[in-house]
């Protein structure tokens, strides 16, 4: 099963981020026909259920970005597996950078700039800057190039999305559901062309007030045997950050100068890495109540984002950041130049509690 990307009613984030770095039968006419449609949230669950339900999926697509004053047109490759193995190869230009995840590394390679991240350090908001930018694909400033960088998804309240089916048109001889998709909280409007039979996205267009994003998926392959080196870092490029996995604790401790707390958990594995002159340290427990990693880090801005929209509070005497991100909640602070995160999934009140064995 391949990893859940955001609840049901978070596809509109999804398909978003789909369409940034990429995103039941035949038609029936008539009355009766019309009466045996889905509705747009029956198709927003038809299309989780295909792309969950697959063991691997394979995508090629042409996203084309543009506003008043510039279009720019890149090629996207997408494959993904479970054990959140995924690889993506952006092509703009004559120019390629890929990004990806072994499961425990998320890496970006380009011809002038690569970096490899614990994903805890991912989770945990410290990611390394994906765009085409810091990759060295970008051109002179002000190209539109930069427009095609990878973002997250607006963090708004899921279950507000709005689906509804507007149509059932063809699409390249393919019969379609047209679906709409609303948020309150999001200045967008996504909308999907589904194919009937299989309901797998064959097109997005989304509008922003200011770009608009079109994605034309020209092939899409489910349960496709991807060779394990497809989601490895490309060492034989560039020489990537150095990342060391250590399995046990004391290890971990011995390869790095921090000072690493340790939870009352069994201790899954650690990584080390070491760029530029930053360190960053992941560890990942599993304790009764599911998984925890913590992080540890002397690049303290790497954790800016953590900061905006979230909350505050004290644990001994020291502010603790406190917020949540898909399903997972961080809660973070730092002490003496080093910032520390614990990431759980659950609860914010499980992250504060965790913090707090820590602090101990």
């Amino acid at each position: 099963m391949l990893p859940r990307l955001g609840g049901r009613r978070g596809l509109l984030g999804v398909l978003v981020v789909l369409v940034v770095v990429l995103a039941g039968s035949a038609a029936v006419t008539g009355a009766l026909g019309s009466l045996q449609q889905p509705t747009g949230d029956e198709v927003l669950d038809r299309v989780e259920q295909r792309y969950e339900s697959a063991e691997t999926v394979t995508s090629t697509a042409r996203v084309t970005v543009e506003n008043e004053t510039t279009s720019t047109t890149a090629t996207v490759e997408v494959a993904a597996a479970a054990d959140n193995r995924s690889r993506t190869i952006v092509t703009h230009d004559g120019t390629t950078y890929r990004t990806g995840s072994n499961g425990s590394v998320v890496w970006a390679v380009g011809p002038n700039h690569s970096a490899a991240w614990p994903v805890e350090a991912v989770e945990a908001g410290a990611a390394p800057d994906l765009s085409p930018t810091a990759t060295g694909q970008a051109g002179a400033p002000g190209e539109s190039d930069a427009q095609l960088s990878p973002e997250r998804p607006p963090e708004f309240n899921e279950s507000n999305v709005s689906a509804t089916l507007v149509g059932t048109p063809t699409v390249d001889g393919i019969s379609t559901y047209e679906v709409e998709l609303t948020h309150p909280e999001v200045d967008a409007t996504t909308s999907l062309w589904v194919a009937q039979d299989d309901y797998r996205v064959v097109r997005a267009v989304t509008t922003d007030g200011t770009n608009r994003t079109v994605v034309a998926v020209e092939s899409t392959a489910f349960n496709v045997s991807i060779h394990e080196s497809t989601f490895e870092p490309p060492n034989n490029r560039i020489a990537l950050t150095p990342h060391d996995q250590y399995d046990d604790f004391a290890a971990a401790q011995q390869a790095t100068d921090l000072s690493l707390p340790r939870l009352d958990g069994t201790f899954a594995e650690a990584s080390v890495t070491v760029r530029q002159n930053e360190t960053i340290v992941g560890q990942r427990y599993v304790t009764d109540d599911g998984n925890v990693s913590i992080v540890s880090t002397t690049a303290t801005d790497r954790f800016d984002r953590v900061s905006e929209n979230a909350s505050t509070t004290t644990i001994d005497g020291q502010t603790v950041t406190v917020t949540t991100a898909e399903d997972r909640a961080i809660a973070a602070w730092t002490d003496d130049g080093v910032t520390t995160a614990v990431v759980v999934e659950g609860s914010t009140d499980r992250a504060v509690a965790v913090a707090g064995d820590l602090s101990r």
